[in-house]
């Protein structure tokens, strides 16, 4: 190789090496990490000692690791597809021509802007017992709702998430839509084609790449939505929304104070994250 061939490669690895420094430091460390603390028994403060696969074998046979994943994939599942129809259904209507759709389009993203916490403490306090829904439940004849109750809860927290998420789905698909050439809806109209047709066959199709990948990207991040849930119930009441992100916080530091047994639940549920990582860049290099 010649001298201008190695200074080219050495160069190109100049690049790289910085990308590469970051992810083993930020990614790769971390997940050989706890693979090597779920390995061991440690107290807090006290010195690890191996343990083999005890924590896995004692994890397997307790029923908090079922319950919170059940748990997290009614939440996720339940939240994302209604976040998809409300941002699918506002990018449809924001997307006409008429007067003050800027400042609609404006107003629509203003959940996403405010931080998780802010959504849980408003929430929490719409929730009260003489909060604000219950106020409006009352002005129409309707008895209260004890909304972070057993039966509940879930609902509540769900529909927290939507309410803070469904902008970023309207974010995604509008642009999407934006994206259409309109010469293609001016073609189908020639052609005879009904509304529902357009939507069907031209809008759809060409909208789905857009929807695909941010029903992934919003699936990934509600599966490890802790902050909302923390602050509202805490995986309460008895377990009723205890996801993956809350058990394990419960495992490490809470109830358990078992930083190997939490470790352990986090390379048990590591998996599922890892496949909708694996599609969603699959997706985005499509």
């Amino acid at each position: 190789m010649s001298n201008y061939g190695l200074r080219k490669n050495l160069g190109q690895w100049l690049y790289v090496i910085p990308v590469l420094t970051f992810i083993i430091v930020i990614f790769i460390l971390p997940i050989f990490f706890n693979i090597w603390l779920s390995l061991q028994e440690k107290e807090i403060g006290g010195k690890p000692v191996y343990a083999g696969l005890k924590n896995y074998e004692r994890l397997v046979n307790s029923p908090i690791l079922y319950v919170s994943l059940i748990n997290t994939f009614i939440y996720a599942f339940t939240s994302v597809f209604i976040k998809a129809l409300i941002g699918l259904a506002v990018a449809l209507l924001l997307n006409r021509n008429f007067r003050g759709r800027g400042l609609l389009r404006g107003l629509s993203i203003l959940p996403w802007a405010f931080p998780s916490f802010v959504c849980a403490v408003l929430f929490w306090f719409n929730y009260a017992g003489k909060g604000t829904f219950n106020r409006i439940l009352e002005f129409f004849g309707f008895q209260p709702i004890h909304w972070l109750g057993y039966d509940t809860a879930m609902p509540s927290v769900i529909l927290l998430n939507i309410w803070h998420g469904w902008p970023f789905f309207f974010m995604g698909i509008i642009a999407g839509l934006q994206a259409i050439p309109v010469e293609l809806y001016e073609a189908a109209e020639v052609d005879g084609a009904r509304s529902y047709h357009k939507f069907f066959y031209i809008t759809l199709p060409l909208v789905k790449p857009v929807i695909f990948t941010v029903v992934l990207l919003s699936l990934m991040w509600t599966m490890g939505e802790f902050t909302q849930i923390y602050m509202t119930t805490a995986g309460g009441p008895v377990d009723r929304t205890l996801t993956a992100p809350m058990a394990a916080f419960r495992i490490a530091f809470l109830s358990e104070a078992n930083l190997p047994l939490a470790a352990a639940y986090t390379i048990v549920v590591l998996p599922i994250y890892l496949v909708l990582i694996y599609f969603t860049l699959k997706q985005i290099g499509e």
